[in-house]
């Protein structure tokens, strides 16, 4: 199913991301928001109020991803869930976090919420005696609980980027983020296709213009048009200069520190390339990218060496973004 407009509104088969606060309390290597490296800070609920009711007039999503950095971390979440809710823009809310903080969150965030999604990291489990009263409190509010169990990440862009338009058009042209699980992120007033295309310019040096990316959230009457045309749009982005996309290389998960978390990203993208996963993804566009399993048994057998590691499959896991 691709982009169309009905009764005004251009349909996403996907959904649509809010960032509520953007930094985090783990240092996730290549988290592909660059959380660890910014400062404390959080979206005002009157902020997201009004872009997605502004937007919900012309855009209609499957669900609302409610994420990070780390979601939880905001002391006013229920009420922002409370604004995504009421514009409109789609039936269902999934809140992506890394769990540390879901143990105590309270009964008015499980009635807020259709869907809590669990990024676990080896180390940082959820102990199982609090998971047990987290599957309680998701039972009794009627919120589905998905687990996706990290021993990977792929490197998610190069701080010294590519001049090559050949390979920027193909990291494009295949990034699961942008076309399959079509991260699309609503942010200050505007609307980006990609996270990647937020964060980037607010972190590396050499872009003029962050907002180059991203179209500005209007009520006019052409403004549906204006999306479906960036939406469908086959130009690569400029963000597509530093970004891997889905195509950078594996690398195993590990936590790392605000001073070190941008040196590993030194090289130029040709470095962090993953070429045989980019041929694949010319092929399979939904490839599994290999950094997350949904079996527990089969996340162990992969830190512990026991698994032959991550493989290239037809079936992909949406790799949660940030969190």
């Amino acid at each position: 199913m691709t982009y169309h407009i009905e009764n005004g509104r251009v349909v996403t088969p996907e959904g649509c991301e809010l960032n509520v606060a953007h930094h985090c309390n783990l240092g996730c290597a290549s988290c592909s928001h660059l959380s660890p490296v910014f400062t404390r800070s959080f979206i005002a609920p009157e902020t997201a109020a009004h872009d997605l009711a502004l937007l919900a007039k012309s855009f209609r999503a499957q669900f609302v991803k409610v994420l990070g950095g780390e979601p939880l971390l905001h002391r006013e979440l229920v009420p922002i869930l409370g604004s995504v809710r009421a514009s409109g823009i789609a039936p269902r809310i999934v809140v992506c976090t890394n769990g540390m903080l879901l143990p105590r969150m309270r009964e008015d965030f499980w009635a807020a919420v259709d869907e809590v999604e669990i990024s676990v990291y080896p180390g940082k489990e959820i102990p199982e005696e609090k998971m047990a009263r987290v599957r309680e409190l998701a039972a009794d509010h009627g919120v589905t609980l998905t687990l996706l169990h990290y021993s990977h990440f792929r490197y998610s862009y190069s701080e010294f980027g590519t001049g090559d338009e050949r390979l920027v058009r193909r990291i494009y042209s295949t990034c699961q983020i942008a076309h399959v699980w079509r991260c699309h992120t609503v942010f200050e007033g505007h609307f980006f296709k990609c996270p990647q295309s937020v964060f980037l310019p607010r972190v590396l040096d050499d872009v003029a213009d962050p907002w180059e990316d991203a179209l500005e959230i209007t009520d006019d009457p052409g403004f549906a048009d204006r999306l479906l045309a960036y939406l469908r749009s086959p130009e690569p982005l400029r963000a597509c200069r530093n970004c891997l996309g889905s195509a950078g290389r594996l690398m195993p998960h590990e936590q790392r520190t605000r001073r070190d978390f941008r040196l590993p990203q030194r090289h130029p993208t040709e470095d962090l390339t993953d070429r045989a996963f980019l041929e694949l993804l010319d092929r399979t566009p939904d490839a599994d990218d290999g950094c997350a399993v949904d079996s527990a048994a089969e996340w162990r057998s992969r830190l512990s060496g026991t698994a032959a590691g991550p493989a290239s499959a037809s079936t992909t896991h949406h790799t949660p973004e940030g969190t």
